[in-house]
This record gives C-alpha cells, structure tokens and sequence, in this order.
C-alpha cells in the first residue's frame, strides 16, 4: 500500500465561504467558470467535480492542454456524464475581480495546487480523490483516463462499506482503501477522519500505518497552527512551534531542511537576518542537493523573493509552472 508524503487540514468552512455568493452559472461550452455553479451542477445531477486549474494565457502547455484535449467534444463527452466540469484561469497579470480573486485562492489553497495545469478530482462535497495533468494523450483517451481514476475510487469505496462486519486487521485494510493515493497535503486535510478509523480498528499496527498516519496527523497540527499564528504575524511564536514540532517528531532528512526552511523565513519576518542565514547554512549543511537544499543556497547567495516554505508555512506562494502530474489511482495490497 502506497501511502503519501506529508501535511495539513481539513476544511469545510472554507467550502461553505467559497460557494456562499452563488453567482449565476457561467460556462465555457459547458465549462463552468466558478465553483458554485459547478457545485450546483454536481450536486443537482449526482455528479463530481473536475476542477481544472489552469493559465492559458501565459503557459504554453495550458492552452495546449485545453485546445488538444479540455476543449474537444470528445474529452467533453467521455466525462461530462460522470463530472461537472470547473476551469479556473490564473491569469499572468493576476488582475481579476475582488471577489473571483479570492474565491480562486481559497481553490488553490484547499487543494495546495503549485503548478499549471493541475486537475482536480472531487466528490460532490468538494473532497479530493484523484489528481492529474496535462499528459499527450488524444481528448478520449483522455478522458478514458480519468474515468479509470473514478472507476478504482468507487471500487475502493464499495469496499469500505463492508468493513463494519469485518474483524481487526481486516476491517483496518478494508477501512484504508477508502484513503486515495494523494499527495500528504491533500490527505491530511481531507482525510484524517478515515486514518484515525484506520488507527482504531488496527491497535496492533499489522498493517504498519500508524506511523505514516500519525506523521500526518502531525504535520496537518502543526499547519493549523502555523496559519493561526501567520494571521496575526506572531513570527517569534511561529519559531517556537517550528523547534517544537521538529522535536517531537524527531525530524531528520529532508522533512527537517523543510521545517528549518519554514523557521528561516519566519526569522526573515521577525527581522533576525543573522539568525536566519545561520538556519539556511544548517540546512546546507545537511544537503544542498535537495530541493530545501538548493533553495537555501540561493537565499544565502543573496537570491531575490522570500523564502519559499514547505506546505506546511505560509511563506509566499512559488510563480506558477507547468507540471505534468501522473494520473492517481488508489493501490491497496
């Protein structure tokens, strides 16, 4: 069984903020353009969501993807009997309506979207099951493709529901499959209900999930009270808890360049250069050829911007770049 990589939160609140002024439905064909009314389209037809974040207008791939594939009948048809289709377009100017701006931040927050294009797949709630992007495939193929991702999640959530009559370790593995293979970012918001089902029903770790899940449950703690802090600019406090958290978690590796990587941009903020730059050293010094790593080097070598963080802080969000992310099913063994 595959499980992720790491970090942070659930969220409906954010859901309920994001589709609250419900403006009339707008489409592209029958591509919505806000996340109310393809919610409203979901949820009226008993259908899903699949959110298209995207910049056509400054990323070569982008309008690529959406004149090869997202554009074409074909794609359309394969999918739009399953999926209510959302595109969200991030403009290079990022020049957009108060209201649409924000709405689009909360999006590619929740779903900790890094790179254009990233496709998004959702049930009817806004929950994530699959991920994907643009890949050189014909519009049916496509949309085959992702049909296949909805097929094994659907599969996987047909198991679940036996689970209450099975015993111990197989309610446990029953119970996991309702976990997709997502990135930790996404599972830990999403999905921390269904790890600690997991954790309950599988006391004596068979399955040897406790400590990945745990590590998440962790990672998604200490994101919530980062975000809390970032909100009132308490930097001192936010170093506090970053030693805290690499502490208890015995961090080491990358996954500590990452926290340290955190801390020297909350240092930044706090105004303690000095102390800053003797952080981003450690962090060399513990490997400069990761990607904390390098980022550390072209800070202390007097690299512009701020300090670009983990998922777990709220440092600037990285410049948008295309990405080619593989489809995601749900491998249970």
């Amino acid at each position: 069984m595959n499980f992720p990589r790491l970090f942070p939160r659930s969220l409906w609140l954010v859901f309920a903020l994001v589709a609250a002024p419900a403006q009339e439905a707008r489409a592209i064909g029958i591509w919505h353009r806000d996340y109310a009314s393809a919610m409203a389209e979901a949820r009226a037809e008993g259908k899903k969501l699949l959110i298209v974040f995207t910049g056509t207008d400054w990323i070569e791939i982008c309008a690529k993807f959406y004149d090869e594939i997202l554009g074409d009948p074909a794609f359309i048809e394969t999918v739009s009997e399953k999926f209510a289709l959302l595109k969200l377009e991030y403009p290079k100017d990022s020049v957009l309506p108060r209201e649409e701006a924000a709405q689009k931040a909360v999006l590619r927050d929740a779903y900790r979207v890094r790179g254009f294009p990233t496709v998004v797949l959702t049930d009817a709630e806004g929950k994530p099951f699959g991920l994907n992007g643009y890949q050189p495939l014909g519009a049916r193929e496509y949309g085959d493709q992702i049909l296949g991702i909805d097929a094994v999640h659907e599969e996987n959530l047909a198991a679940v529901k036996g689970a209450g009559t099975l015993p111990g370790e197989e309610k446990a593995r029953a119970l996991a499959r309702a976990i997709p293979d997502l990135p930790g970012a996404l599972v830990a918001r999403f999905y921390r209900p269904e790890m600690e089902a997991v954790l309950a029903a599988d006391p004596d770790d068979a399955l040897k999930l406790a400590g990945p899940f745990r590590k998440l449950i962790a990672e998604a703690d200490y994101s919530r009270e980062i975000q809390q802090l970032a909100r009132q600019s308490k930097w001192s406090e936010m170093i506090t808890a970053t030693d805290r958290h690499i502490t208890a978690e015995a961090l080491e590796g990358e996954a500590l360049q990452g926290a340290l990587l955190n801390r020297a941009g909350f240092e930044k903020r706090a105004g303690l250069d000095e102390v800053a730059d003797a952080t981003l050293r450690r962090i060399l010094g513990i490997d400069a050829t990761t990607a904390p790593g390098k980022e550390a080097a072209r800070l202390l070598a007097g690299g512009s911007g701020e300090v670009e963080g983990t998922d777990a802080a709220p440092a600037a969000e990285p410049a948008p770049a295309p990405e080619n992310a593989p489809a995601r099913a749900i491998p249970v063994e």
